[in-house]
């Protein structure tokens, strides 16, 4: 609209400095809104943010913050949907090509660097390099040349192929079933390249991703601190401004902390937890992780080379009463190895698994002739022997098993672990995967059971891994994998799956959105939280 009139016009401009000047005092009276930053506290210093480097659940947890993966689970289901890609990938009739997709305009947190087909190329690379650090080779051990690059044949990856500065393409080996899976392990962030090489030995402090948020500060020992990515690509989120996570090395002091105010998030400890979950002050969470937690033989160490012993042992270990007495309830009796839940699994309560029987294991072994039978296990660092093994210890010696647990520094037992030197151990497996294939091969193939200490080495159970590994069809997979745990549980007695360990973190009421994912790996970016009641 034009204004033809001087004075109008005069009046029109006066009018609108007066409302521009109102609308700024306005402005300068509003009080400035607080942060809202959600307090949560670790036991230990992760001591790097680079999650090719650390597998722990705690750095695995920091990375979903800072970073994203190609494809991810959908909420709190197994179900996975794309992240950093435009869609799911398409597959090659032959199920050996994925030809992927990348969301254009996806900035890192510098607001300037955008992820290219290159940043994921640099990504798989930088795992696969012999003379790097990455711990989780295996995520991309699928991909043709993949072998050659972590042997130190090859600088380049073979099988994979940019297309252009969105899109590229993968060729596996042979077929794959999980491969998609494996993408969404948290340890499968992508790096920004050229972010990343700047940083060098730095990075592991001082990383760049394009995470919904991103690191403000880093004090050993002390804290991390996370701030909003401004540029994050999920409008809206996340909806927090921060998160501040504590060091706190005592598990009381945190507790009390949280039931202070101080935090606002705190798993809770085995003999806090009927009084915080009663108190009706808190909101309890509960999930139910893929894990399962074990004791496993080594088949080339005496005794435990007889499957008599074996099996004896399996029948005299009262799961249920451990549960009862060590876990407060705090878990489901384990019929399988292979976590129910995941497909291809037994289903809840079924399996191969022998029964608690000390009478039926006192018999084997009495036709068998063993007696005053002698017995070590390891347990990975501590200061004293775990409740856990113990127990087992004792019920071993109702049946005339004399075990000896020895207590074995982390670094030392993790070496010997991979050199198959591992007597025994009572022992967790938290699935990477949803995937039969990440708990039976990693265990039970003889490529990979030197490296977990069980030296398990059966012809059928091979075949069976190998032939399901390159089927697709589910109930196919379903029958093969069920086929080898009952050989391996059952027939062989391999490992004794003990329970399946739920998890539950206390929250304060007014925070909202905590997902609590069934691979164990929490995610922030959905929380709310609301002002403190005063």
């Amino acid at each position: 609209m034009r204004i033809r009139h001087p004075l109008l016009a005069v009046v029109v401009l006066s009018l609108a400095v007066v409302l521009v000047a109102v609308g700024c005092a306005r402005k300068v009276q509003e009080p400035a809104r607080e942060p809202v930053i959600l307090h949560d506290w670790f036991t230990d210093d992760p001591g790097t943010l680079d999650v090719q480097q650390d597998t722990t659940l705690a750095v695995y947890g920091l990375a979903r913050e800072l970073f994203n993966t190609l494809v991810r689970y959908k909420g709190e289901t197994l179900e996975l949907e794309p992240e950093l890609l435009e869609s799911m990938p398409t597959i090659s009739a032959d199920g050996k090509v994925y030809t992927f997709k990348l969301k254009q305009g996806i900035l890192c947190h510098d607001g300037k660097t955008e992820l290219t087909s290159k940043d994921v190329k640099f990504t798989f690379e930088r795992m696969l390099d012999p003379n790097g650090k990455g711990l989780s080779t295996w995520l991309y051990e699928p991909i043709l040349g993949a072998k050659d690059m972590v042997e130190g044949k090859a600088a380049e990856l073979k099988g994979f192929k940019i297309i252009n500065d969105y899109e590229f393409e993968i060729t596996l080996e042979k077929p794959y079933a999980p491969f998609l899976h494996n993408l969404a392990v948290p340890s499968a962030s992508i790096y920004p390249a050229e972010l990343c090489k700047a940083a060098g030995e730095e990075w592991g402090r001082k990383p760049v991703g394009t995470g919904p948020f991103k690191l403000k500060e880093y004090t050993p020992s002390t804290s991390i601190v996370l701030e909003k990515n401004p540029y994050y690509f999920e409008k809206g989120l996340p909806y927090l401004d921060g998160i501040e996570y504590r060091i706190v090395p005592d598990e009381a002091t945190g507790l009390m902390e949280f039931e202070k105010g101080t935090f606002d998030v705190t798993s809770i400890p085995t003999n806090e937890f009927e009084r915080i979950t009663k108190s009706g002050q808190y909101t309890i969470l509960e999930s139910t992780p893929l894990n399962t937690y074990y004791f496993v033989f080594n088949m080339k160490e005496k005794p435990y080379t007889d499957v008599r012993v074996r099996k004896a042992i399996a029948m005299a270990i009262d799961k249920q009463k451990i549960i009862d007495s060590i876990l407060g309830g705090r878990a489901t009796v384990a019929k399988a190895f292979v976590t129910p839940g995941i497909p291809g699994a037994y289903p809840a309560g079924q399996g191969p698994a022998y029964d608690y029987n000390p009478a039926e294991a006192k018999k084997i072994l009495e036709e068998a002739g063993l007696k005053k039978i002698k017995a070590v296990t390891w347990q990975r660092g501590g200061t004293q022997v775990a409740d856990t093994n113990i127990a087992i210890q004792a019920m071993l010696k109702e049946i005339g098993i004399d075990l000896e647990v020895q207590i074995i520094d982390r670094a030392a037992f993790g070496e010997a672990r991979a050199q198959g030197k591992v007597p025994a151990n009572y022992g967790n497996w938290w699935a990477d995967i949803p995937d039969p294939d990440n708990y039976l091969y990693t265990y039970f193939h003889p490529s990979q059971s030197r490296y977990m200490s069980t030296n398990y080495d059966n012809p059928r159970v091979t075949a069976l891994l190998d032939e399901a590994r390159i089927t697709t069809d589910p109930a196919r997979r379903a029958q093969l994998y069920q086929e080898a745990e009952k050989i391996i549980v059952g027939d062989d007695a391999a490992i004794v799956p003990l329970f399946h360990k739920k998890d539950y973190l206390a929250v304060q009421k007014n925070v909202k959105g905590i997902i609590m994912h069934p691979t164990g790996v929490n995610s922030y970016k959905m929380v709310q939280k609301e002002p403190a009641p005063k």
